[in-house]
């Protein structure tokens, strides 16, 4: 049983402000299906579906700290164009200031365009700047950072190698005496211009680049961790949160002379639909439970488990803070933490709607869950690409009912309903499918 005071059961959020800084994208959508190939050229003809735009990078790990209920700045840049627009609309939308955000003429927004067809990725288009920026846009996000500084409890710099993130950006970002507490998503090679920061969060392959080793004695788990080991006593780093895919995460804390190392098992998923935006997500999600004051361990298996909900969605995503904090603390199991209200699951599946993924929609009592209904439910699941379930709230045991039906695999989400209102559940959510 858990014996942890009530109050530890809530996301303790930080007192002030988080900050985040670096690259703003807008990640753009196209959504449709491919029957054939073009007899002009070997090239698949997809016939247009649907299409939508997402805040990426930095703006997407400060949506995501929006979305948990953070205080959150926004720092960058975007161009006086139709994305920057969209994104500065949908950021404040979100309740990210965005007093941070300059609007330059001096350069476009970062457009990342994905085309998708059967949620498989068919081709990504990028329109994009990547040089330093101008210096007089450099001098204004150095006096935003220098305004800031001092009401923030952390700050996130989320470099995506577009040259928002310049050495006097850092400087402003990372420098100087009482500082708040500071996490870099790194890219490049050259980590030293990130000197002053508390932690990092590469994955693997970015460790390897930034910290070669040659020595084929030294293989596996082992060569990371003597990667880290060498680039914090060089950055003088707290801790590193390497991340490592389907083999989850490997953090490195500083503890007097010596570091302590702490595997966390990747989050479990049935389905992982899409990788877009996850790093964002355990750069936020981590950023806010170190300002907090949480152990780094703790906020870091809190990152790892955000970061096994958003890759369930196809396209950009952000994790949801009731979610969180039910498999977190274990307040609930994870077949629990799929029982949800009908306005927090008629926001699921909008947003999976948004994103291309067909909605199907089955329910029952469950009085007695047998093999007739589990065939009955993964023929349901085959038809879409989400399964919510309603279960008819009798008499007794309807929660438990509910989590009984959450515990299958093909199950995405279920709610509990009065039998009477079925329709009206059905109005609300408007799958594309009813079993």
């Amino acid at each position: 049983m858990d014996k942890r005071p009530a109050r530890t059961r809530q996301l303790r959020l930080p007192a002030h402000p988080i900050l985040v800084a670096g690259d703003i994208m807008c990640d753009h959508y196209v959504w449709g299906d491919v029957e054939r190939i073009s007899p002009e050229a070997p090239v698949p003809v997809m016939r247009w579906e649907r299409e939508a735009d997402r805040p990426g990078g930095a703006a997407n790990a400060a949506v995501n700290l929006a979305a948990l209920g953070c205080r959150v700045y926004l720092a960058g840049l975007v161009g006086n164009d139709e994305p920057g627009r969209w994104l500065l609309q949908t950021l404040r939308a979100s309740g990210v200031d965005t007093r941070g955000v300059i609007r330059s003429s001096r350069r476009a927004t970062t457009l990342k365009t994905r085309v998708i067809a059967r949620g498989q990725h068919l081709l990504r288009i990028d329109r994009e700047t990547r040089v330093a920026v101008d210096s007089r846009d450099e001098q204004r996000l150095v006096s935003v950072i220098q305004r800031l500084t001092g009401r923030l409890s952390g700050v996130v710099c989320s470099d995506y190698n577009k040259g928002v993130l310049s050495t006097r950006v850092l400087r402003a970002l990372l420098g100087g005496k009482g500082k708040p507490f500071a996490l870099v998503d790194p890219k490049g090679r050259d980590y030293a211009r990130y000197k002053g920061a508390d932690l990092l969060t590469p994955n693997e392959r970015e460790l390897a680049e930034a910290v070669p080793d040659d020595d084929p004695a030294v293989s596996g788990t082992d060569i990371i961790e003597r990667r880290a080991r060498s680039l914090m006593s060089r950055l003088r780093l707290k801790a590193l949160l390497v991340t490592r895919g389907a083999n989850g995460m490997d953090l490195f804390e500083a503890a007097g002379r010596t570091v302590r190392r702490t595997h966390i098992a990747a989050a479990q998923r049935h389905e992982v639909f899409d990788v877009t935006g996850a790093g964002d997500t355990v750069a936020a999600v981590l950023a806010m439970g170190a300002a907090a004051g949480w152990p780094l361990a703790d906020a870091a298996r809190l990152a790892n488990a955000a970061a096994g909900m958003v890759v369930g969605v196809v396209g950009t995503s952000v994790a949801e803070a009731g979610a969180l904090a039910t498999i977190f603390y274990g307040e609930a199991s994870l077949a629990r933490s799929k029982v949800l209200s009908l306005p927090a699951l008629a926001a699921r599946v909008a947003d999976a709607r948004a994103h291309g993924r067909a909605v199907v929609f089955t329910s029952g009592r469950f009085d007695v869950l047998d093999v007739d209904d589990l065939r009955t439910l993964q023929r349901a699941r085959a038809q879409g690409d989400l399964l919510v379930v309603g279960v008819e709230d009798g008499s007794k045991g309807g929660p438990q009912r509910a989590e009984l039906v959450g515990a299958l695999r093909v199950v995405d989400y279920v709610t509990l309903f009065p039998s009477e209102t079925r329709a009206q559940l059905v109005r609300t959510l408007q799958p594309d499918v009813i079993i």
